[in-house]
Parts: structure tokens; sequence; C-alpha cells
């Protein structure tokens, strides 16, 4: 099943518009990658945290993780970013599907 099975025609259409304007398409691409990777580590006019992000959060947690479980839950991190990855790729791959209609031809002429 392909994901514009899922997509009404004007879905596809907008997609493909948000996909051509690559500033915009980039620029909501740094923020959701931003949110999730960098959670306040360097924000304008502020200290820098650097032991704030999600990685080193996983670590910071107040429960007792096994480092195994620890490295479960990186590894988790990292397929969860790495899926959401594919999803903008998959974003950017969306195109409305060209009809050709065959021009007519007139023997006549």
């Amino acid at each position: 099943m392909k994901i514009q099975d899922n997509l009404t025609d004007i879905e596809i259409v907008e997609i493909e518009k948000f996909c051509a304007n690559e500033a915009m398409y980039e620029a909501v691409k740094k923020v959701i990658f931003m949110v999730i990777n960098d959670m306040g580590v360097v924000k304008k006019g502020k200290k820098c945290e650097p032991l704030w992000n999600a990685a080193l959060g996983l670590v910071a947690r107040k429960d007792e993780v096994s480092n195994e479980q620890l490295g479960a839950d990186l590894r988790g991190y990292y397929h969860g970013v790495s899926l959401l990855q594919s999803g903008f790729e998959a974003l950017s791959k969306i195109k409305v599907e060209k009809i050709e209609i065959p021009k007519e031809t007139n023997e006549a002429i």
C-alpha cells in the first residue's frame, strides 16, 4: 500500500506544494528535530544547559535503570528519530500522479 492510498487528492497536492518550498520544508524539519534532539541545550539569550538533551535525559533519570535497559532505551530513541527521518523522506516523494491524455489524431488532416 502506498502512502498516497491514505491521502485525499487535496492532501497530496498540499504535501507536494509544501515539499516544493524547500525553505519551508527544511524549517519545519529543523523545528521538529530540534525539539527531539536539542531540547533547550542552546537557546538564544539563555545560559547553555549541556546536560539537558534527550540522550542525556535517559541517563539522568531518577529511577534505577540497568546499563542494559539504558542501552535499549537509547536504541529505541535512535529508532524513533530514524523513523521520523524516514517519514520526511517519504513525504518528499509524494507527488500528484500525472495522467497523460492521449491526443486525438484526425486522420483527415
